[in-house]
């Protein structure tokens, strides 16, 4: 695959197309009426598919030849403009039990993985120093550490993970004390002095180079460390795995996101695009950029494809019922929809009411909302298929998306001078934000 040949208005062209699929939370499909508005010849054609052609259909792109011409057209376009390319795995050494304690299987497959590709980056460039921004609890930072033997300098915003990872550090790995540090720091994209001056009392020598890296950097901490790279002299290298980017910051007085986009390769396709892009250019699309890939739908089951589409409509019902009726739905405790939980409505319907919170309501006692809900949930159950076929096409067109919000923050660092490339990092199934974005000065 030739990164340089992406096209961004040909992608504007197909989210501008297909925006009812997404430009909306999935929570609203029924309040926005987006399963009833499901073109009929689309739907016909694929509510045929066995569960085996549907999974298909996601991952590989499967098409039939009978289709309407418009849907055909559609999944060949996201066949075309995913410009992610796919993982090959190498075998994982064995780690110290002290290195996995606290790691999930996901995160030492993370951990190890960019680990490898910083090595072969730093290897390349001459870097034996690392700037980890997004420290977290210091797993990277140890890894590095004690495979390679680099020198790390880890800055974490938050006060309690800085002091966890350092008591972690004294209990799990002393004899790494002078070679890796931890920075409580808030990092953004002013934030080069306050590292220059810390990398003065760091660094062996003045002039060493560096090579910055993140790992599920979040939101605007992706962008502000590619601002930062091409600020700082001393950086050569940057790795960057981004995630969460629908946790962007938003000026209201711009009614822009602060950094997206940044290129000015995807600034002037927008300018030059007949229709307003940021009404599909929006949060739902940000958020649909970083959801789990197609690849995730290779071997589901039926039963696994009715339990998604169940817990997809039964809280597009509450979403339904409690804004006709002027009620803020709110969370109360992080995870609001359990998978054991999901067995029938009335059973889902019980354990939603504890778990939100419906204003003033007191809905454990209030048979009226409960029988209200029951009603919405009957008048729309007949819909499940359609949903998940509805989700299903939107997880067609994540590739394209998060290949747009990539390759537009790679645009930028080619704009700047910088060599740079998206490279996949790790397993797409395992990880779903698995692409690094490279550049080298």
């Amino acid at each position: 695959m030739n990164e340089d040949s992406f096209d961004f208005l040909e992608t504007l062209e197909l989210l501008d197309e297909s925006q009812w699929l997404y430009k909306d939370p999935v929570t609203e499909v029924l309040l926005k009426g987006h399963l009833d508005s499901f073109p009929s010849q689309w739907l016909d054609a694929l509510q045929d598919l066995t569960n085996n052609e549907l999974n298909d259909l996601v991952v590989n792109k499967f098409i039939k030849s009978s289709w309407p011409i418009e849907l055909v057209q559609f999944v060949k376009k996201c066949d075309k403009l995913n410009k992610l390319n796919k993982f090959i795995p190498v075998e994982i050494p064995s780690l110290p039990n002290h290195f996995k304690q606290g790691l999930s299987l996901k995160k030492q497959h993370e951990i190890f993985y960019l680990a490898k590709l910083t090595h072969e980056k730093c290897l390349e460039t001459g870097i034996n120093t690392i700037v980890d921004l997004g420290a977290g609890l210091g797993y990277i930072c140890q890894i590095l550490n004690y495979l390679y033997g680099y020198r790390i300098l880890g800055f974490e915003s938050n006060k309690k993970n800085q002091i966890t990872a350092e008591e972690r550090q004294k209990k799990l790995y002393p004899e790494s004390l002078n070679d890796v540090k931890y920075i409580c720091s808030t990092i953004t994209d002013e934030s080069s002095d306050d590292i220059e001056s810390i990398l003065d009392n760091f660094l062996n020598k003045k002039d060493e180079k560096i090579c910055i890296i993140g790992l599920h950097s979040c939101g605007d901490l992706s962008v502000n460390a590619c601002k930062l790279f091409s600020k700082l002299p001393r950086a050569k290298l940057l790795i960057i795995v981004s995630c969460c980017y629908h946790k962007i910051e938003f000026d209201n007085d711009s009614n822009k996101y602060k950094n997206f986009p940044i290129s000015n390769t995807l600034s002037a396709a927008i300018k030059n695009y007949p229709n307003d892009v940021y009404k599909f250019l929006n949060r739902s699309f940000l958020r649909l950029a970083c959801q789990e890939p197609a690849d995730r739908w290779e071997n589901m089951s039926a039963d696994q494809h009715q339990e998604h589409a169940f817990c997809v409509l039964a809280r597009a019902v509450l979403e339904f019922y409690t804004r006709q009726n002027g009620i803020n739905l709110k969370k109360q405790v992080r995870k609001a929809t359990r998978k054991s939980q999901c067995l029938d409505f009335d059973t889902y319907l019980v354990d939603s009411l504890q778990r939100y919170s419906f204003n003033n309501v007191n809905q454990s006692t209030d048979s009226q909302l409960t029988n209200s809900i029951k009603k919405i949930w009957q008048d729309n159950k007949s819909k499940l298929n359609t949903a998940e076929i509805y989700t299903g096409l939107q997880l067609l067109l994540q590739a394209p998306c998060e290949s747009l919000v990539l390759n537009d923050r790679r645009s930028w660092l080619i704009e700047q001078g910088y060599n740079s490339q998206i490279i996949p990092i790790s397993n797409s199934k395992i990880s779903p934000r698995c692409h690094a974005i490279v550049a080298i000065k």
